[in-house]
């Protein structure tokens, strides 16, 4: 059995704070529409009456770095678990001790409404708008298969309506940046400073990461959804007001239909205004993708190992056989007295049997 000796790092705004001394920490990190977010917990040396950078009146909002690796290891480097900034510090004076919650840089989008100038742009000139807005670099890569289309706001009443204030349906930058995501098949995702949006990966894809765990697992829960395990239809519906026109498509997964299937399987039906065939094609395999996934969630519990991440794939045994699945959850929790264990979701996405 190997025997690891792990050291953790915290940088404030790229530099070691000698003054706070790590007791603790949690990171919540995920693919699900949210911001990966840390919570710390610091002892504070005496410094001799020296003034603390949070206890003034006004502290500043730092940038966080939390980094870990094994001092065992000849080649180990620093491995980044958590970038982000300081929403909220409580300090214990007479216990000495610090916490603070932190978020990544999503939270800048998150913190964003929306706004008129916004308005007629395609899906990539808007994302990388939103991004210069809430002060992040942009890396835009949408599907190469996809229609070029506009999200902005247009008399024309069939075209997407994907900054329309009067909808009600898009009050900040990253509900309408998720919805271009979700609807382009990608993951859209802070990394450091940078807002990420690209497709949805696979195990198979060359540089992927896939961490094999079959025989390191301290716990493992796996959870079956039977009603979407008998069958998942979609049912993707369009319209065209000037051409009077509609156009409605049924998948399963296998194959397309102008007619609704028989049998138990269920129907998810989504409606989008101003799509042709074969986009609504696009859209459905998506869907049923994401939809899919859900039939099969392993949850585990494992020693923590430096790089686990949403997006990454891991190889677990799932009863009688063993799968590679994906990565949709990750929570890290470090201490001094319990050491490091995460905690992690795996689904079905693009992964192997």
């Amino acid at each position: 059995m190997s025997v690891r000796n792990l050291e953790v790092q915290v940088l404030f705004d790229g530099q070691v704070d000698p003054v706070l001394a790590l007791l603790q920490f949690e990171i919540d990190a995920n693919r699900y529409e949210a911001c990966d977010v840390a919570s710390l917990r610091f002892a504070v040396r005496d410094q001799a009456q020296q003034a603390l950078w949070f206890e003034t009146e006004h502290p500043a909002r730092k940038w966080v770095i939390l980094q870990m690796r094994d001092t065992q290891s000849v080649s180990s480097s620093w491995t980044t678990l958590f970038e982000g900034r300081i929403d909220h510090i409580e300090y214990a004076a007479e216990h000495a001790v610090l916490e603070m919650e932190c978020r990544d840089a999503l939270a800048a989008l998150m913190d964003l409404r929306i706004q008129d100038a916004w308005l007629n742009h395609t899906q990539q000139e808007l994302l990388g708008i939103m991004a210069q807005a809430a002060g992040l670099n942009a890396a835009i890569a949408l599907p190469s298969d996809q229609a070029t289309l506009m999200a902005g706001q247009f008399w024309q009443i069939e075209h997407k309506r994907g900054a329309l204030m009067g909808q009600h349906r898009f009050q900040t930058a990253a509900d309408l940046a998720f919805t271009i995501a979700r609807d382009s098949f990608c993951d859209l995702y802070a990394s450091g400073t940078s807002l990420v949006c690209q497709p949805l990966g696979s195990s198979s894809d060359t540089g992927v990461q896939v961490t094999d765990m079959r025989n390191a697992v301290l716990e493992t829960s796996i959870a079956r959804d039977l009603q979407l395990l008998s069958g998942v239809v979609v049912h993707m519906a369009s319209w065209d007001s000037r051409q009077r026109s509609t156009t409605q498509i049924y998948y399963d997964g296998v194959s397309f239909s102008q007619d609704a299937p028989s049998g138990n399987a269920s129907i998810h039906t989504f409606r989008v205004p101003g799509r042709r065939l074969d986009e609504l094609q696009r859209l459905a395999r998506g869907k049923h993708a994401r939809i899919a996934a859900h039939a099969l969630s392993v949850r585990i519990r494992i020693p923590g190992v430096p790089g686990i991440a949403p997006r990454k794939y891991m190889t677990v045994v799932t009863g009688n056989g063993e799968k590679t699945l994906g990565i949709d959850q990750v929570i890290s929790r470090f201490s001094v007295e319990r050491g490091f264990v995460q905690q992690v979701v795996l689904r079905d996405r693009g992964g192997g049997t």
